[in-house]
């Protein structure tokens, strides 16, 4: 991988965005991929490519055919992982049946959730092959990147996740049987001595904690949340509810944290860089610290006013505002 690389945040359907950013990026389209001339550079795509903006299926297949001409590494994002489950049959295969989930599919098909992933479905009307290929693929994104230099993944990186997956040989979901792995991802109650939730979750969907009896958010699609996403990379001991929550626009009460938060490790100062998306960022595009950059600055908002942005990474260990590059939401 070149030491010279173009991190890309949540894209969501926005594919003219993504033409727009890579273009400014100064990569040129050439046999059927964007390029780096003379390969100098490189794209790593911190995932979430599907749902929500109209033209998922030309994102899904500019992403591919950079992954194909060595132009890019593509990583698995929270909604990749949540297409598999939506048509992945609980107990396919002779796999673990997952009790917990209700409705015959690792992701139940809700109201919200079928709303959610319809735009997807959309995009690839009349195109039901593709369709499923396009599942195919997202079988193969791999679910983080560490070398010597950074680490990258769709929301959160933890070293203990790391290992746990490393051991078993466990990169993305094509390594091994397919319907094994998506099952035991989704046996968040440990129902069975395998399960893969912990490890898979954490890096696809970074860490929660439960909010107090009473106290609820609604989010930007105004679905009722009861736990709140956590700043993964501060020390959370001796931190409130409302220091070590990461909600951007809500503002939780400053009272004690859960007890078992207080065992999670968290992403020192002293790692090497780590690049992630997922957390729904406005504004211009700043770091969260000098070894910590987000990449979701809401491209696909609701408010209309968000950015698809990129950080350019030449191996600094102290990352440098500046180095930011962005387009505006169309």
């Amino acid at each position: 991988m070149n030491s010279s690389i173009d991190f890309i945040g949540d894209i969501h359907g926005h594919y003219d965005e993504l033409r727009l950013l890579l273009k400014q990026l100064g990569y040129v389209e050439s046999s059927g991929a964007f390029r780096y001339p003379g390969g100098e550079r490189s794209v790593v795509f911190l995932g979430d490519y599907i749902d929500r903006g109209s033209q998922s299926r030309e994102v899904i297949d500019l992403v591919r055919a950079m992954r194909d001409a060595g132009s890019a590494v593509a990583l698995m994002g929270n909604h990749e992982f949540n297409a598999l489950c939506f048509w992945q049959q609980n107990g396919a295969g002779g796999s673990h049946v997952i009790h917990c989930i209700p409705g015959g599919y690792l992701r139940e098909h809700s109201f919200n959730k079928v709303a959610i992933h319809t735009r997807t479905v959309e995009s690839y009307k009349g195109r039901k092959k593709e369709f499923e290929d396009m599942l195919m693929f997202l079988r193969t994104l791999p679910f983080f990147i560490e070398t010597p230099a950074f680490r990258a993944q769709h929301a959160c990186f933890d070293r203990g996740a790391a290992e746990a997956l490393k051991a078993q040989g466990i990169s993305c979901f094509a390594d091994g049987n397919f319907d094994e792995l998506i099952a035991r991802a989704n046996d968040q109650f440990n129902e069975y001595e395998d399960s893969l939730f912990d490890p898979i979750n954490y890096f696809l969907k970074g860490p929660e904690m439960n909010l107090p009896d009473g106290i609820t958010f609604r989010d930007g699609e105004g679905v009722l949340r009861k736990r709140a996403r956590i700043r993964w990379w501060i020390d959370p001991k001796g931190k409130t509810m409302r220091e070590l929550s990461f909600q951007p626009g809500v503002e939780l009460p400053a009272c004690d944290v859960p007890a078992e938060v207080l065992g999670h490790d968290f992403y020192g100062e002293g790692e090497r860089p780590v690049f992630f998306g997922h957390y729904w960022l406005t504004g211009l595009p700043k770091l969260i610290r000098g070894n910590v950059c987000c990449l979701d600055f809401s491209v696909a908002g609701y408010r209309g006013d968000g950015r698809l942005a990129a950080y350019r990474f030449d191996g600094e260990q102290t990352l440098d505002e500046s180095k930011f590059v962005w387009v505006e939401a169309i």
